[in-house]
């Protein structure tokens, strides 16, 4: 039901004389915009991105003012690249490498969500990374939630995040 009711929604704001729905929905995709400059601003100035060899990631730490924008897996995907794009601008040999972007979840606590996009340097749209995510998963036993249409978009028991990352940078490193 709140798959439906998002499309008649989103099907209502097509009709043109619904203009107050029209304008409600451009100032949230404004805020939106707003908070990804923020916060891509943020893990750049204060050095926050970090290259660990066979891709470069960021962690949204709990008590970011803007956390709750990002607990949405297709915002967060969209920070990722963002954030991708802006620090290839400064760092050109990261244009080979994925870029992965974890965050706590504000609803749950107890887990994270990990969203990664493919090399800036890459042609191809399809990313391995979905493939890397389930082996590097399986490796450590982690407990994990695939739930998205992108393979590269996973939910992670918190505790088991740094031993991902661990099976990750050694999965990608062969």
């Amino acid at each position: 039901a709140g798959t439906e009711a998002a499309f008649l929604r989103a099907q209502d704001t097509l009709n043109r004389s619904n203009e107050k729905l029209i304008h409600t929905g451009i100032e949230q995709s404004k805020s939106l915009c707003c908070s990804l400059l923020n916060q891509v601003q943020a893990f750049i100035d204060m050095k926050q991105v970090v290259c660990t060899g066979p891709f470069v990631y960021a962690v949204i730490q709990e008590g970011v003012a803007e956390l709750e924008v990002f607990a949405h897996p297709a915002r967060l995907l969209r920070l990722c690249r963002y954030l991708s794009e802006a620090y290839c601008a400064t760092t050109r040999k990261a244009a080979v490498l994925p870029f992965i972007i974890a965050s706590a979840l504000p609803l749950d606590p107890d887990y994270s969500c990990i969203v990664g996009v493919p090399p800036l340097a890459v042609d191809s749209n399809k990313s391995y990374l979905g493939r890397a995510f389930h082996q590097a998963s399986e490796k450590v036993n982690a407990t994990v939630e695939f739930e998205d249409f992108e393979p590269s978009v996973m939910q992670i028991k918190s505790e088991d995040k740094a031993k991902f990352f661990d099976a990750l940078t050694a999965l990608l490193m062969t």
